[in-house]
């Protein structure tokens, strides 16, 4: 009877969570990086204990809207999620910049929502931080020619977004 009672409360629990995981990660840096004509954007997040005990156990379908609330406005085929774990998502957006003669150029993009700290890292010059902003600014850059591709090394277990 014990056990009943305990495997009822355990299966209300797990599936009261994915309703309180809406709105549970607290966006606390967005970091762009730029590969060729790519942006490779880095957000660094918080999420409370019990969505963060969900994701652990059932994968983060839930957060993966919040993650793309933030590139609504951008083309929805070019946004993807190379990488989403606990503490951060990596997603790549395509063609938000464009090349000529040796030289990229990006052109300001809105966010439709408001960033409290975006810092855009160039890879000809130094990062600069924008403090609550809901766009990027413009800037040109020289083609990078290392070649490399742009994502985070750290090889942290993934959450199963798919």
């Amino acid at each position: 009877m014990k056990q009943r009672i305990l495997i009822l409360l355990m299966l209300s629990f797990l599936l009261t969570v994915p309703a309180a995981s809406a709105g549970c990660i607290n966006v606390t840096e967005t970091l762009m990086e730029f590969n060729g004509t790519n942006g490779v954007f880095t957000i660094y997040y918080d999420i409370e204990i019990l969505p963060k005990i969900y994701i652990i156990a059932f994968g983060g379908v839930n957060i993966v809207p919040e993650v793309e609330a933030q590139f609504a406005s951008f083309d929805k085929e070019d946004v993807r999620i190379q990488r989403l774990d606990y503490e951060r998502a990596v997603v790549v957006v395509k063609n938000v910049s464009f090349y000529n003669k040796g030289y990229y150029f990006h052109n300001p993009h809105n966010f439709g929502m408001n960033l409290s700290k975006l810092v855009v890292d160039p890879p000809d010059r130094l990062p600069r931080t924008y403090l609550n902003t809901n766009s990027t600014q413009s800037l040109f850059y020289e083609e990078n020619s290392t070649g490399q591709e742009l994502l985070p090394s750290n090889n942290s277990p993934l959450a199963d977004f798919r």
